[in-house]
């Protein structure tokens, strides 16, 4: 603030200017607290203020302020308005609206979101800018690059090969222990690399293998659901590392809870699918 700043009233200077919520107050010397519209303030102090975008344009260069500057990367809350609490409930019936339609097969997946995009951009629930930091690069590249590396095992052979070996071992064992085969093999894929290059490298096997009783349909939620089961390492998903470092884990923490864990969910899986999922089922989710 700068000497005479005439947006606060005559000393002990408190907030005027009704525009603007004040967050943070750092008195010189001090550290920060939060403050209320009765805050005193002198000059010299520095505040931290939620404003919309035309605020700097407007008082940057006034001579009620020293210095103001945005934050990079501020993500102020957006719930103290009539407005945000109208958009909070559009953009619930929005995304009911979407899942609805494409679980009823009106719309496929791809139009729904992106009109349902385009409507929350519209309804200002998100800039355009913020809609496409959430496209996470590295992710869209490494499931494209996963359906290259699919197609080179398919070439040379490999996923036959394998196929043949889950055939030759699971056969005997039925189609349910082939299923939990099936689930702990993508589950440890998906340790090790993310679940929909897991997904596509899988999918390039399982597509080969032929055996009476298992259809495409239940090879398709075996690999989705092992392949969004990575308990048995920090790696395996954001969450996991989330908290690997908070809660004082160790890498065997994760094995020695993962594993059991993957099991019960993989034969817990495999039988699911062979009672409810039945051998007539549509064979084109893959295709």
């Amino acid at each position: 603030l700068a000497r005479r700043p005439s947006l606060l009233s005559p000393a002990p200077h408190t907030i005027q200017h009704c525009g603007e919520a004040v967050r943070r107050h750092v008195q010189a010397g001090d550290r920060a607290q939060s403050v209320g519209d009765s805050q005193v303030l002198m000059a010299g102090d520095t505040v931290l203020l939620e404003t919309y975008p035309r605020f700097i344009p407007t008082w940057g260069h006034s001579l009620h302020f020293r210095l103001v500057r945005m934050v990079t990367d501020s993500a102020p809350p957006r719930h103290g308005q009539c407005k945000d609490r109208v958009r909070r409930v559009v953009a619930g019936l929005v995304f009911v609206t979407v899942v609805v339609l494409v679980a009823a097969r009106q719309v496929s997946l791809l139009v729904g979101m992106v009109v349902a995009s385009y409507m929350l951009v519209a309804l200002q629930c998100c800039t355009i800018e913020s809609a496409f930091g959430s496209i996470k690069g590295r992710v869209v590249l490494a499931a494209v690059a996963a359906f290259g590396l699919g197609d080179a095992l398919t070439n040379t052979g490999v996923t036959v090969k394998v196929a043949s070996y889950m055939v030759l071992v699971g056969r005997p064992l039925g189609p349910t222990m082939l299923l939990f085969l099936i689930y702990l093999t993508t589950a440890l894929l998906s340790c090790l690399v993310s679940n929909q290059a897991t997904v596509v490298i899988m999918y390039e096997i399982v597509k080969h293998l032929n055996i009476p009783g298992l259809t495409l349909h239940k090879l398709a939620v075996v690999l989705i659901i092992g392949a969004s089961s990575p308990f048995m390492t920090p790696f395996g998903t954001q969450t996991n590392l989330m908290v690997y470092e908070v809660g004082g884990y160790s890498f065997g923490n994760y094995a020695q809870l993962g594993l059991p864990l993957t099991i019960v969910t993989g034969m817990s899986t495999a039988c699911l699918c062979n009672v409810l999922l039945h051998n007539n089922s549509s064979n084109v989710l893959l295709h």
